[in-house]
């Protein structure tokens, strides 16, 4: 309990809540630690399933200056102001600040921890609850700006590979029929649950669906029945649904507008890191691969697919005539970009936001110390 001023009869206003660390059981931290490994062993072993060497790499950017680095380093930033403009447009009252901020720490914490998706995820909820954003806004604000994304990568990502399908700039891949199957059976889930999330009915079906799953932990210690669990489910679902509805009528063209630039400069600074290590193929073979790239990035069996989007773009390039160095150094250097640059930029932000933090409750307690000294 809060001490009280004798002299005043009042609590000193309560400090800011510290920020809590979550408890990482030790079975998933040894899956992290094995899958982290599995992913440097995967790059490290990509240029023999490519049919090239570290040396003969290091040789197809040896030339890159830095005009062109310097480039590229403008078309990522402002791939990052577009990403911050469709948070901000996500969440009213967000400033574009605070967007580039929770989009470097939570694509850090996405990029450098396996299965970090839900990591990053707490992060920002954590940020934004310190920034005294309310828990319904904060959870609109997650299924907007995820929708969004999505709805963005799949308007790129489809289009690209059809046209890359007709114009024959995509090699013939073992197993091609499979993957697009289990691709599209994956589009037709996520769409059907879209839908039922979108009608009163089939609200009622997800509610029942998160009761049933929650009913053996119920039988296993003493929570609320299934029928109390799935009307207050599908409250929270029918509130976070009412938000999303009105920030997606209100906001949309904003939204897809930065959401298609956005994936627009990370094509582009794909194709451009691809061309500078000398890859020579058709711009849709490119933006294939990519889009490829894309896909398996975000199946979440290594941090942001490490290994194996490398593996599956190198498979597309090399597949379609392309050289085994160049295109493994091309690979490499627009995910340096996309992907391995976010972790180290968003580690130094997400640091000064903690020590920050931490210097705001000790500056409050300076200045409650100092006001009662001069009241005696």
């Amino acid at each position: 309990m809060q001490a009280i001023d004798e002299r005043e009869g009042t609590a000193p206003p309560p400090l800011l809540p510290p920020l809590r660390r979550p408890a990482l059981p030790p079975a998933r931290t040894a899956v992290g630690a094995l899958t982290t490994a599995a992913a440097l062993a995967a790059v490290l072993l990509l240029p023999r399933l490519v049919g090239t060497t570290w040396h003969d790499v290091r040789g197809a950017v040896g030339h890159l200056g830095a005009v062109d680095v310097l480039g590229l380093l403008v078309l990522w930033v402002a791939g990052l102001c577009c990403c911050s403009k469709v948070l901000t447009a996500s969440l009213p009252g967000l400033t574009s600040g605070r967007a580039l901020l929770l989009n470097l720490t939570g694509s850090a914490v996405a990029g450098a921890v396996p299965l970090g998706g839900a990591l990053g995820m707490w992060l920002n909820t954590s940020m934004l609850r310190r920034w005294s954003f309310r828990g319904r806004d904060i959870a609109s604000f997650t299924v907007t700006s995820n929708v969004v994304d999505v709805v963005g990568k799949l308007l790129f990502v489809l289009p690209v590979l059809v046209a890359a399908l007709a114009a024959g700039g995509l090699p013939q891949v073992p197993g091609a029929t499979g993957w697009a199957l289990a691709l599209a059976a994956t589009m037709v889930v996520m769409a059907a649950g879209t839908l039922l999330a979108g009608t009163d009915r089939g609200l009622d079906r997800l509610a029942a669906l998160t009761a049933a799953a929650a009913a053996l932990a119920a039988r296993l210690r003493r929570r609320p029945g299934r029928a109390e669990v799935a009307a207050r489910t599908r409250g929270r679902l029918l509130d976070v649904r009412t938000a999303v509805g009105e920030r997606l009528r209100s906001a949309w063209r904003p939204l897809m507008t930065a959401v298609l630039a956005y994936v627009g400069l990370q094509a582009l600074l794909a194709v451009l890191c691809l061309h500078l290590a000398g890859v020579r193929l058709p711009v849709v073979t490119l933006l294939a691969a990519f889009a490829v790239d894309r896909v398996v990035s975000a199946v979440p069996i290594t941090p942001s697919g490490a290994g194996f989007a490398e593996a599956a773009a190198c498979a597309v390039l090399v597949g379609a005539g392309g050289d085994p160095r160049h295109v493994l150094a091309g690979v490499l250097l627009y995910r340096l970009f996309l992907v391995v640059l976010e972790v180290p930029v968003g580690g130094v932000l997400l640091g000064g936001w903690l020590l920050a933090g931490r210097a705001v409750p000790a500056r409050t307690a300076s200045a409650l110390a100092v006001a009662r000294g001069g009241l005696r």
